[in-house]
């Protein structure tokens, strides 16, 4: 096992010549994506110590991350995470027979399968919730290609929602230089009224925001959903700043993750912006997504069948900026190059990505 040390934690490394990526044995957290040639992580690392949370115990450490449905989970978190096979708070009976918000995948250890220079594959098995997962990440220059497999080992057909928590913290998060792109649509507030639609970039919350930014005045207690809008295969969000010299963001299959899932808080406890790209805006237990089938005439979930696996892939890409950057006017994908388009420049950026998501 060629395990490393992250916050005095068991972790995995791998690296290309611009990436360095830090995968969390426990959680399997991608705890850092470090573009090698300004050592900047866009990832969000909390501001106190973590621990493995398969070692949380509300006795110790409640004082530190609390005790409720979301200690668990809080007391390891860092970067990006897998929320399955719901995303957010288990029910009242969940809970009191130990699950933890955002399921299964973020407390138990992840076992290595293959490591070498530039790839890692891991293995995790829910027993709680009769899943296996495979997860395969490789760097490729500015690229980190993630091959993720989800396999049902129960004799019973389930609802499964997949949300990819991707959260962006401090350095790179700033209210006065980071900006955000997506390819979303419609939306509405999480968890409120879904007929009362609007659209991206607007946010609301507390107050209504302006998401193509980082709130400048403190705030919290905002989630926003939207539908992936494209018109291609692909959906895309990406994040900069100009000071810290980078671009960074996703690419994901539409039809695979139909939901942007947007969340901030800028408060006394943290300074976090989520991009969750999802198969669902239902944030919840499996009663909630039944509930809530359909939200603006789309699926907020999938099935998975007995025996059965869904495979999915997607990347993450970062691309270095002069400090005069102005801004994103749009991120395409055609299936083998990103193009970038600076906001008041007529000529593209372009990155060659290759057929991946095949």
């Amino acid at each position: 096992m060629s395990l490393t040390k992250f916050q005095n934690r068991p972790a995995w490394q791998i690296q290309s010549d611009e990436i360095r990526v830090t995968v969390m044995q426990c959680g399997g957290h991608v705890a850092e994506t470090v573009y090698r040639p300004t050592g900047i992580n866009p990832l969000w690392i909390q501001d106190r110590p973590t621990i493995d949370a398969d070692q949380y115990d509300p006795r110790i450490h409640g004082t530190i991350y609390g005790d409720d449905g979301e200690a668990k989970l809080i007391s390891g978190l860092l970067g990006h995470n897998l929320c399955l096979p719901y995303w957010g708070l288990p029910s009242e009976a969940e809970y009191r027979r130990g699950m933890t918000c955002h399921g299964e995948p973020n407390t138990v250890r992840w076992q290595e399968q293959l490591q070498i220079a530039d790839s890692l594959r891991l293995r995790a098995t829910l027993p709680e919730s009769g899943l296996r997962l495979d997860r395969n990440l490789r760097c490729e220059g500015p690229i980190v290609h993630f091959e993720t497999t989800v396999e049902n080992l129960l004799s019973l057909d389930r609802p499964i929602a997949w949300c990819e928590h991707v959260t962006i913290g401090p350095p790179f998060l700033s209210s006065v230089e980071t900006g955000f792109w997506a390819s979303a649509g419609r939306g509405y507030r999480t968890t409120k009224n879904f007929n009362d639609v609007y659209s991206w970039p607007e946010g609301r919350g507390q107050i209504p925001c302006d998401l193509s930014r980082f709130a400048g005045q403190p705030h919290s207690d905002l989630v926003n959903s939207f539908l992936v809008k494209t018109d291609g295969e692909y959906g895309l969000f990406a994040t900069w700043n100009a000071r810290l010299g980078s671009i960074f963001g996703y690419c994901f299959p539409a039809e695979q993750f139909r939901w942007l899932n947007v969340w901030e808080n800028n408060d006394e406890r943290m300074k976090t912006r989520g991009m969750e790209f999802s198969n669902t805006p239902i944030e919840g237990s499996m009663k909630q997504l039944f509930a809530t089938p359909r939200v603006l005439d789309q699926p907020t979930f999938e099935w998975l069948d007995a025996g059965s696996y869904i495979t999915k892939k997607f990347f993450s890409f970062t691309l270095a900026i002069p400090s005069s950057f102005k801004g994103l006017a749009s991120v395409r994908f055609d299936g083998e190059v990103i193009e970038i388009l600076e906001s008041g420049n007529n000529s593209a950026s372009r990155l060659h990505v290759g057929k991946v998501l095949d």
